[in-house]
């Protein structure tokens, strides 16, 4: 029993790169749920989700899901674009069709602005219809100035309404942009229809469904907000979320990770070398075909194939085989067939194999022909063809080394059509096809016509000869894009290239969508501030949960929506570093509020309301210490002078001293106290016959390693001093550098 349900998305989890979206299904109104096996049908699933990603889940009861399913669903009837999205091609059009319009008129003044009209005087006599001819000349130049004058009115009126036609594209690409992705999309969409059977008795509990959605990223944002004069604090974890699944999320608990959504976990295989005797070969997880392949099916085509069957009034060629090369009659089709009564056509293909063996002429297994055109003899059995070698043997350089190529692109004979990442679809494999049937059938070289670089083709792009290719390897091993079992099916006997292997399902349609919204996601042109996760997060990974319900569009733009908040007590403070740059900054320093950690990002910084400046933070840990910006404090002056003294020291003069003496001033014209932090440092050196002593200083330093910054440094010196309302302040320290008379400081001996 089938049962059609509705579904609505209601958790969304947003990965680094792609989505994992969770639809509650839920049963329609009054519907009796019976006992056993039981299909429930979601319609109406994008076709923008990963087809071997669906998964279904039971909140509790004794029922049990057993299998999930996806198909494509086509549309019944011609694609129809939404409301906006036909009044945006419809302005499209007008607006071509006035440009054409207006181009045309141009190009006819311009045509018309080159006649001159000449009354030819100095070809005929001068006394002969003068006037007659001058009069003409200038009737004629009225006339071409009137249609150029109305040429131009036509084209100025042209030009305005093209200029209305822009501001009426501009308000419904607005509108476009604004709608919901039912309406940009239109009807008559492909989409997925999701199938999940249950098994087992007693009421139905909650089911959900999960899909991978790739074209989906965030990037983190901050929002700080600093009330009563800096007394309190507000810090708003946000994010840019951008998406393109096709589907709206309206009201859904939106979740960031910084995970990634696809992780190899799988240990790493250490090769040792020991001394003893050879140990076996590893067996690996898959095998290639098994040898005699064709010859499963030798029946087949002796039965149904044209030409092979002797029943169907074509005489067989007569062949001459040896006893010892006849193929048993066992060994073509290898399973039991007792228990059907009806004949297959295993059956029949034995009754004629053996048939032929009695009158002395049974054809050697052959794989299946190709009718060539008239005229042309038939070509021997082809090679089998495999995927090409990777190139090897590069010379090395200093250049650094190219990138290896896609997985998809490797995958030679044995890769499919409709993976992520796969460019090829249905026409470029029925192209390939073909162009192995002509070459099969002696037609020619059947030239491969796919210029896109894939293996198939040699350096002039056609298919490689069949005599020159390589031979078959010892164990074919699958790429990582055969590990989605979903997309794999297994070839019947009427599949000449294929049958009995493996190959992926083809959903060109679905996965063109698929990766024209991956591409437009990741071309997204982020702006300036925002930092990618998959570059900020560190070595540990955390989930940050939304505290509402939050609506995200499907327009494949940036949104900024709040995932959650926490209040903070500031410590606000002054700042400066004058052997840089004469300048006291102000900053906020709080302690992460957050019991997460937070990756690197922008923060918009508001002061009661108003925003004051936009400051950077790098990664926080959890429980640790920020510190953003809020700009240049222009009431606070500071000066940074240095004297230097160069004298002889030593028992015999033999070294020279360099003796500093730095000077900070500091003045203030805020009515308030402050406190002010004055940072510097003294030189240091690495040469043991250099020493840097400090000499004198007034008030005492505290020693300083910018540690909390991430950039550790040696003898830096901190000041923490209290300045009165329109106060000044001063520090000075001396030191001195000694060194030896024969020698000079590079640079110069003064040091500031």
């Amino acid at each position: 029993m089938q049962i059609v349900c509705g579904s609505q998305v209601c958790q969304v989890t947003v990965f680094a790169r792609g989505a994992v979206v969770t639809r509650r299904v839920e049963l329609p109104a009054g519907t009796t749920v019976p006992e056993g096996d039981l299909e429930l049908v979601i319609p109406e699933v994008t076709i923008r989700s990963e087809p071997g990603s669906f998964r279904a889940q039971l909140d509790s009861g004794r029922r049990s899901v057993v299998l999930v399913d996806t198909v494509v669903v086509p549309p019944v009837g011609p694609v129809q674009p939404g409301g906006s999205q036909a009044k945006l091609d419809e302005l499209k059009l007008r607006m071509d069709r006035v440009q054409a319009e207006i181009d045309r008129l141009s190009t006819q003044r311009q045509r018309l602005s080159k006649q001159f009209p000449d009354p030819a005087l100095r070809t005929t006599s001068l006394v002969e219809k003068v006037d007659e001819r001058i009069a003409d000349s200038i009737a004629t130049a009225g006339l071409l100035a009137e249609v150029q004058r109305q040429l131009g009115e036509k084209q100025q009126l042209l030009e305005q309404k093209l200029s209305e036609l822009a501001q009426e594209k501009a308000a419904a690409e607005l509108r476009l942009s604004q709608s919901p992705s039912s309406e940009r999309q239109g009807r008559s969409q492909p989409t997925r229809k999701v199938t999940v059977r249950i098994t087992g008795s007693g009421p139905l509990a909650t089911l959900s469904v999960s899909y991978v959605i790739p074209a989906a990223r965030f990037f983190p944002a901050y929002t700080l907000r600093l009330l009563d004069g800096g007394k309190r604090a507000t810090w708003t974890v946000e994010a840019h979320v951008a998406q393109q699944s096709g589907e709206d999320w309206n009201g859904v608990r939106l979740s960031l990770s910084t995970a990634d959504l696809i992780f190899d976990a799988r240990l790493p295989e250490l090769p040792s070398l020991r001394f003893g005797r050879a140990q076996p070969t590893a067996r690996r997880g898959y095998r290639p075909a098994p040898e005699g392949l064709e010859r499963l099916f030798a029946g087949y085509d002796r039965g149904f194939v044209p030409g092979q069957n002797p029943t169907d009034g074509a005489a067989p060629e007569p062949v001459v085989q040896a006893a010892s090369e006849r193929t048993p009659q066992t060994d073509a089709l290898q399973f039991d067939d007792s228990l059907s009564d009806e004949p297959t056509w295993a059956t029949r293909a034995e009754t004629a194999e053996a048939e032929l063996s009695k009158k002395g002429a049974l054809p050697p297994p052959s794989p299946p022909q190709f009718s060539a055109p008239a005229g042309i003899p038939p070509s021997p059995p082809p090679a089998p063809m495999y995927s090409m070698p990777a190139p090897g043997g590069a010379p090395m350089s200093l250049a650094p080394a190219p990138q290896a190529p896609p997985l998809a692109k490797s995958a030679g004979m044995f890769r499919g059509e409709g993976g992520i990442g796969s460019l090829q679809g249905k026409a470029k494999e029925a192209k390939r096809s073909r162009s192995v049937a002509r070459t099969f059938a002696g037609g020619g070289g059947g030239g491969y016509d796919d210029d896109d670089g894939s293996p198939f083709a040699d350096s002039v792009g056609a298919l490689p000869a069949l005599e020159e290719s390589p031979a078959m390897p010892d164990a074919i091993e699958p790429q990582d894009a055969w590990l989605d079992f979903d997309q794999l099916l297994l070839s019947g006997p009427e599949d000449p290239l294929f049958r009995g292997k493996l190959k992926r399902r083809s959903d060109d349609q679905a996965q063109h969508k698929l990766q024209q919204s991956v591409r437009t996601i990741e071309q997204l042109s982020a702006p300036s501030g925002l930092v990618d996760p998959l570059h900020s997060r560190g070595q540990f990974d955390h989930r940050f949960d939304a505290e509402g319900l939050l609506k995200i569009p499907s327009d494949g733009k940036l949104h900024r929506v709040a995932i959650l908040s926490a209040e903070g007590q500031p410590t606000l403070r002054l700042l400066t570093v004058p052997r840089e740059r004469a300048d006291v900054y102000r900053e906020a320093e709080l302690q992460n509020p957050c019991h997460a950690p937070l990756l690197a990002g922008p923060v918009d910084v508001y002061v009661d309301g108003g925003l004051l400046t936009t400051d950077h933070i790098s990664h926080v840990d959890r429980g640790g210490s920020l510190r953003v910006g809020m700009g240049v404090e222009d009431r606070v002056r500071v000066a940074r002078n240095v004297r230097a003294e160069e004298e002889s020291a030593g028992l015999l003069g033999g070294s020279t001293a360099m003796n500093h003496t730095v000077t900070i001033e500091l003045s203030s014209s805020l009515g308030q106290p402050i406190q002010i932090e004055v940072l510097d440092r003294l030189p240091v050196s690495e040469d043991k016959s250099l020493t840097v002593e400090l000499t004198a200083e007034k008030p005492a330093h505290t020693p300083y390693d910018q540690a909390e910054r991430g950039a550790p440094i040696r003898r830096g010196m901190k000041w923490r001093l209290l300045l009165p309302p329109a106060g000044k302040a001063k520090i000075e320290y001396q030191y001195r550098l000694s060194f030896s008379a024969k020698s000079e400081i590079i640079g110069g001996n003064r040091r500031d």
